[in-house]
């Protein structure tokens, strides 16, 4: 297996059907691929539409709501394929997703992500977002990192331990993995083409939810000795951090 694609599922029953069809239809690729769907305990409509699927690509993991980072490490640990890439529920792979990331396949790196298309709730595209390429010292200063569509080594993830799960939901848990990642001496590769479409429900995240992540992210750079937590213009929200100093 080449490549198993993970999704996270909770209470997404309006965007599931979607998010699948863009993992199982893809095009153009020699790779094989399977996709896991980590069920977290939703209590919606979700589990009846993923019992309506059948396809042997296709295997479904329910468990008791447990929060993003355990749910994601149950998907990673089931995957069988060589890499693995998350796919939030709401977010939707582009069909040449694994076209394009398959002539990097032989390289060496520690994470492989790419350029995407920012969507609303209705999936009318808002905005095309270019990353630059590989820069550590970029990422340290970004704030965050998306998971979805970002392609790791499987045997790595699960060498650094994989998410870390001592808060749920916390917000950066994907972030929290590339920092781990970076500080093997592993590198990122870039890809300058969307390789994904990512779901922003609102303009702006709640105050208390804002206020969350960044106190998680102030204690995550304290705890690595990274100096202080910042952000910049590639952060997924736009989030200025300096609106939140006092």
């Amino acid at each position: 297996m080449d490549v198993s694609i993970i999704v996270t599922a909770y209470n997404y029953q309006k965007f599931i059907d979607e998010c699948l069809d863009s993992c199982l239809d893809q095009k153009k690729t020699h790779l094989k691929h399977e996709v896991i769907v980590v069920d977290d305990g939703s209590t919606d409509e979700t589990p009846a539409l993923l019992e309506r699927r059948s396809d042997s690509r296709l295997r479904i993991l329910r468990i008791k709501n447990s929060g993003i980072e355990r749910a994601s490490n149950q998907g990673f640990a089931a995957a069988r394929g060589r890499f693995a890439v998350r796919v939030d529920a709401d977010d939707v792979l582009e069909p040449y997703y694994l076209e394009q990331i398959s002539p990097l396949l032989k390289n060496d790196f520690g994470f492989c992500y790419g350029d995407y298309t920012v969507i609303d709730g209705d999936s009318t595209p808002l905005e095309l977002v270019h990353l630059p390429d590989f820069d550590k010292a970029e990422i340290m200063m970004r704030g965050d990192f998306l998971a979805t569509g970002t392609l790791y080594p499987t045997g790595l993830f699960r060498s650094v331990g994989g998410y870390n799960a001592s808060t749920r939901n916390s917000g950066l848990e994907n972030y929290e993995l590339i920092i781990k990642i970076m500080a093997l001496g592993a590198k990122g590769i870039h890809v300058a083409e969307p390789l994904f479409k990512y779901r922003r429900h609102n303009t702006n995240m709640s105050a208390e939810r804002t206020d969350s992540i960044i106190a998680y992210g102030r204690a995550l750079f304290e705890r690595y000795g990274l100096g202080a937590f910042r952000t910049n213009q590639n952060h997924p929200y736009k989030l200025v951090l300096s609106e939140h100093l006092t």
